[in-house]
């Protein structure tokens, strides 16, 4: 389809099915190809929309440095295709973008599944395993290496509680994507794991959000997203079972239904 006109960036969107919109805003490193088999099984609730977020891939542009600019696009995005309200959903850094839309668009929102977010990320203790890795990161985003950054980067992010990791597992062409789009995969890591959206801008929200994590994933990030349910008045937790970060890779149908449940909710 046509794409998507944003504050002089023309956004790449797929949209498949009819019905309630659905909006999936990808994570870091991944594009509105990398859903799998989960936009085909949601295509039958309702219409889905999928687009490569500024700096991704079909899209293009610089790395964006501030979430609230991605948070502007994905409601061009809606507003374009006349697709409001949306139930929004997104993982990883793209969880935080539809919880921000939710803080500034309200009325453009049904409901948010944000599996994931990172908030307040640098404000926990991380793991060995974790500091390790950001270490190896920084030396290569130091030299220059982005695309080794990168897959450090999500190798650990996609980890498994009992080892392993959901990165080595993907398909040869998503672990490509996320190599050429190494340096928006990283400045996204960089948005989205602090403050923003602040508590007072959390307290704010109206609509229903369910903050997920994956029953494979490490157990800080339990914590973590409990943290965050907890500055959101109208927040739920949900645990996704046979699921770590990866969502929509490691358990399509549990992911497909918790979304479909937001819906008939």
């Amino acid at each position: 389809m046509s794409p998507v006109m944003s504050h002089r960036c023309d956004l790449y969107v797929e949209v498949t099915g009819m019905g309630v919109p659905i909006l999936l805003i990808h994570p870091s490193g991944a594009t509105a190809s990398t859903w799998g088999d989960a936009i085909e099984q949601l295509a039958r609730s309702g219409r889905v929309i999928a687009y490569d977020r500024r700096g991704y891939a079909r899209t293009g542009g610089e790395p964006v440095r501030s979430v609230s600019t991605h948070t502007a696009d994905a409601a061009a995005v809606l507003e374009s295709l006349r697709a409001q309200p949306a139930v929004v959903v997104g993982t990883s850094a793209g969880a935080t973008i539809a919880i921000d839309l939710a803080v500034r668009r309200p009325e453009l929102v049904r409901g948010v599944i944000a599996h994931e977010a990172a908030w307040r990320f640098t404000r926990h203790i991380p793991s060995a395993s974790q500091i390790a890795a950001l270490t190896r990161i920084g030396s290569f985003a130091l030299r220059g290496r982005h695309g080794d950054a990168a897959e450090v980067l999500l190798r650990s992010a996609y980890s498994y509680r009992d080892g392993g990791s959901a990165w080595d597992a993907f398909p040869d062409e998503w672990r490509q994507v996320a190599r050429e789009n190494a340096r928006a995969t990283l400045q996204d890591f960089r948005n989205s794991i602090g403050t923003y959206p602040s508590a007072r801008d959390l307290a704010t929200v109206k609509v229903p959000v369910v903050c997920s994590y994956g029953a494979r994933s490490p157990s800080n990030m339990a914590r973590l997203i409990r943290a965050l349910a907890a500055a959101i008045p109208t927040a739920s937790t949900h645990v996704l079972e046979g699921s770590g970060h990866a969502a929509p890779f490691d358990a399509p149908s549990n992911f497909v239904r918790l979304v479909t449940g937001t819906i008939t909710s």
